[in-house]
C-alpha cells in the first residue's frame, strides 16, 4: 500500500508498520545494509591523496522513507570510524514524498544529527543529482524496483557512479524476485545476476550479494 492510503496523525508510522508486516525480511535487509556500510568503514575510508581515514564520511540515501534506516546508518557509522575520534557523518537523502522529507528531517534532528540534508526529488528525473556530491557511500532499501524497469535502474546506477568518490560504496537492498502481477515484458524486480551485470558493465567493481532472504537481496559494489 502507498503512503497515500494511510490517514490520521500517525499515518507514516502506520505505513511503515504495514511494510514491515508484509515483508518480514525487510528488517534483515536494513540490518544488512548497515553491516555492509560499517564493514566498509572499518576497512578504511581512505583519502588517496593523504592515505588516511576521512574525518568526514559523506553518505547518500536513495529513498529515505520514514528515515529509520538513515538513523541506524548515521549512528553506526559514527561509532565505526576506527581509532581516534568518531568521524563526522554528513548525510544527504533523496525522497519523492514531501511529507517524508519533513518527517525524516524532524526524526534525524531529534536524534541529534545535524549534518543532514533531505532533498525532495524524483530519481526518474535526470536532474536529481544536480548540486549534490561527491559521496563516500550510497545506499537504498526497497526503492529501485519502483523506477520502472531495467533501463531506469541502469540510469540511476550510472548517475550514482558519477557522484561517488573513488573507492565509494553502493549498497542496494531490494526485491529480486518478480511478483505474479508483474508484466514479464517490463520487469521491475530483477534477479541478483541482472544487478551484477548492470553494475559491472557500468564500471563498478567488487560486486557482492551480501544476503538473500524471501523476495529480497542486499547487494554491494564499489566505484574503482
Amino acid at each position: 500500500m502507498a503512503l497515500s492510503d494511510f490517514t490520521g496523525p500517525d499515518y507514516i508510522d502506520a505505513w511503515t508498520a504495514d511494510l514491515d508486516r508484509r515483508w518480514p525480511e525487510r528488517a534483515m535487509m536494513a540490518e544488512c545494509v548497515v553491516r555492509a556500510l560499517v564493514r566498509w568503514c572499518n576497512e578504511g575510508v581512505v583519502d588517496p591523496s593523504e592515505e588516511k581515514r576521512h574525518a568526514v564520511i559523506r553518505v547518500l540515501e536513495l529513498g529515505v522513507g520514514a528515515a529509520g534506516l538513515a538513523r541506524s546508518v548515521l549512528n553506526s557509522l559514527a561509532d565505526a570510524s576506527g581509532e581516534g575520534p568518531p568521524a563526522t557523518v554528513e548525510y544527504t537523502g533523496i525522497e519523492i514524498e514531501p511529507a517524508l522529507v519533513l518527517h525524516g528531517k524532524e526524526l534525524l534532528e531529534t536524534a541529534g544529527h545535524r549534518d543532514i540534508r533531505l532533498v525532495h526529488a524524483d530519481l526518474k528525473d535526470v536532474a536529481w543529482t544536480a548540486g549534490i556530491g561527491p559521496f563516500d557511500a550510497a545506499f537504498s532499501l526497497q526503492t529501485f524496483h519502483d523506477l520502472g524497469g531495467i533501463d531506469a535502474l541502469e540510469a540511476v546506477y550510472r548517475q550514482i557512479l558519477g557522484i561517488l568518490a573513488p573507492g565509494g560504496l553502493l549498497v542496494n537492498a531490494d526485491f529480486v524476485v518478480p511478483f505474479e502481477k508483474d508484466d514479464p515484458e517490463r520487469p521491475r524486480r530483477l534477479p541478483v545476476e541482472t544487478h551484477k551485470v548492470l553494475l559491472s558493465s557500468l564500471g563498478y567493481v567488487d560486486f557482492r550479494c551480501e544476503m538473500q532472504r524471501g523476495k529480497k537481496a542486499c547487494m554491494a559494489a564499489r566505484r574503482p
